[in-house]
């Protein structure tokens, strides 16, 4: 049978003969969380009739309804999450021992059914339980399990000499529903005829050191050895188990057992052991805890890294340590830096061994070694990493223009030299006022060219700063040199005023030397070509605020082109406003009097 996997809800209507699909994309989480497939029983499908519910429909029949999400129902029809491609006969589950209201002494009764399903799915899941008040409560829940077993061994229940009624029930399913609950509806009543629960201790070996029970120790193979406690008492013999409920099947008729090496893994190990009597009784179960840790701490994660750079001497070094049995100890913590020892402590909340360096580290490589045990005394081997510490910043220089004594020139290249004998140099930043609150980094390099000065003559000076590759800033330094700007003055001669009605607008400017150029622009608009003219007009300005900018230059060098430093490098500006003129009403105001002395 197809069953396709998907969280895509779909409906089949009940009618066998049509199938009418109607498709939600979303997607949820089952409750039951392994379970990804569906099916949908429709109610004529199952029996359920043409009208009215199915019992297959009931919550407890059902799985894979989404958590937080209503179940769809109607006469015909349930929806649940799924891709549904075909239906579902829901598996028959039948009570197959402990149903005859027999008596019996066995305190953990291993309870069995049969299961079939006309689909030829298999049993997924299945859940148990045992009531003794007609299920009002459960002595024993078995919550859903995954498995194909059609047999459960019950925890030890309740018993007394005069025997006590349980029923018991059990239901299964494909994966896609439940049988429904089969019960046992006769049960089974429990006696006992009470034991002694037998006393058990460990050993190293058969002739080795004792074990202790509940405290972390390195034997993963214990000599298990016990004694039934009452004197002339006949005990046929005895079953245990590592870690479950032991079963009714004697083990040893002795008092000891070896365990196997490759048997136990660290961690919490417990010994169960019961003990039967020759009339068939057997005794409640006597346990023995055993904690087990062989291996030593887990290493993680740590900082400063391998191989990095840092501009600190006194950083905090930090290596992420677990240990899930015994623990990591203080005093199992061996560190050396540079091969001295230092004395490091472990944050047990974070997982973090912790080092903050006292005594500064010194420039350069810094060589770090750690060795952690736990309190069992497994050692880890030695991590062993280096990183690098640089404090202190670059040295350099600036040259302008190869020192020359002055420049024509806004334009000037820069030669730049930075060293740092630890890290080396990473970046630098240019100002011309040495402020440096809004100039940005950028790769070193030795030369500079076209750096621009401001368009002022006069001393100019530029400032710079190197990093390295630790972060470290290094002072600033700085170089002078005289600006003589030859480039003209542009000065606009006419304009508008700074309001009118008018929408035309007539500019007239000149330079403060002779033969020069002009280019100009309105607003946002480009730039013009360089032309000789010495006014510009424009019409059909709409209402508002305009600016207009004119630029003179002049071909100083006589290259036959404009070269940047040719150019004012400081464009003349004129605003004004096209519109309705308002005036203000002034305030009428008495006549002054004066008085002339004779």
């Amino acid at each position: 049978m197809n069953k396709v996997r998907d969280y895509t809800f779909i409906l089949k209507t009940a009618v066998i003969s049509v199938a009418v699909f109607f498709v939600f994309v979303g997607s949820s989480v089952a409750s039951i969380a392994s379970s990804e497939n569906y099916k949908l029983h429709t109610a004529m499908a199952d029996g359920g009739g043409a009208s009215g519910s199915s019992t297959s429909y009931s919550a407890e029949n059902s799985v894979g309804s989404p958590i937080g999400t209503e179940i769809t129902i109607g006469t015909n029809y349930k929806i649940y999450p799924g891709v549904l491609s075909t239906y579902n006969t829901i598996p028959e589950v039948a009570v197959a021992s402990h149903n005859t209201g027999e008596l019996i002494d066995d305190d953990t009764p291993k309870l069995e059914w049969t299961y079939t399903d006309k689909d030829e799915d298999s049993q997924r899941y299945y859940q148990v339980q045992v009531s003794k008040d007609n299920f009002l409560t459960a002595i024993v829940d078995s919550g859903l399990i995954e498995s194909s077993d059609t047999s459960f061994t019950t925890p030890i229940l309740p018993t007394d000499e005069a025997g006590v009624s349980y029923r018991w029930r059990v239901r299964t399913s494909d994966g896609y529903d439940y049988s429904g609950w089969e019960v046992a509806t006769n049960g089974f009543r429990l006696t006992t005829a009470a034991m002694e629960v037998p006393i058990i201790w460990a050993k190293v070996s058969a002739v080795g050191d004792e074990v202790p029970s509940k405290l972390w120790q390195d034997c993963g193979a214990p000599y298990m050895y016990w004694d039934y406690p009452v004197t002339g008492q006949t005990v046929a013999g005895y079953s245990y188990a590592w870690g479950s409920v032991p079963n009714d099947d004697l083990d040893t008729a002795g008092e000891s057992y070896q365990t196997p090496g490759d048997l136990l893994s660290d961690g919490i190990r417990v010994f169960n052991l019961k003990a039967q009597n020759t009339a068939g009784s057997w005794s409640e179960t006597a346990s023995f805890e055993i904690w087990i840790d062989r291996a030593a701490p887990v290493v993680g994660m740590y900082s400063p890294t391998n191989s990095s750079t840092i501009s600190t001497d006194t950083p905090t070094i930090s290596i992420s340590v677990s240990d899930e049995n015994s623990g990591v100890v203080t005093d199992g913590i061996d560190m050396t830096i540079n091969r001295s020892s230092v004395r490091a402590t472990y944050d047990e909340g974070a997982g973090r061994v912790v080092y903050i360096p006292s005594i500064p580290l010194s420039e350069g490589d810094n060589v770090v070694s750690l060795k952690v045990s736990d309190l069992v005394g497994n050692t880890t081997s030695p991590l062993v990493w280096s990183f690098v510490v640089d404090t202190r910043g670059p040295s350099g220089s600036i040259i302008i223009n190869n020192q020359d004594a002055l420049t024509n020139s806004i334009y000037v290249n820069l030669t730049l030299s930075a060293s740092d004998s630890t890290t080396g140099v990473n970046s630098m930043s240019i100002s011309n006022d040495g402020v440096f609150d809004r100039e940005g980094w950028e790769n070193f390099a030795t030369k500079r060219d076209s750096w621009g000065l401001p368009a002022i003559s006069g001393t100019r000076k530029v400032y710079v700063k190197f990093k390295d590759n630790a972060g470290n800033e290094s002072e600033i330094f700085s170089d002078t040199i005289e600006l003589i700007i030859i480039a003209p003055d542009t000065i606009i001669t006419s304009g508008p005023s700074l309001s009118t009605k008018s929408s035309k607008a007539l500019f007239t400017f000149k330079a403060t030397v002779y033969g020069c150029v002009f280019r100009w622009k309105f607003d946002d608009e480009e730039w013009s070509d360089f032309s000789s003219d010495t006014s510009i007009e424009k019409e059909d300005l709409a209402d508002g605020n305009h600016y207009f900018k004119v630029q003179a230059a002049k071909d100083v060098n006589n290259n036959g082109e404009i070269d940047a430093d040719e150019v004012d490098p400081v464009p003349e500006e004129r605003t004004w406003t096209i519109g309705e003129i308002a005036r203000p009403d002034m305030p009428k105001k008495r006549p002054f009097r004066f008085w002339k002395k004779e």
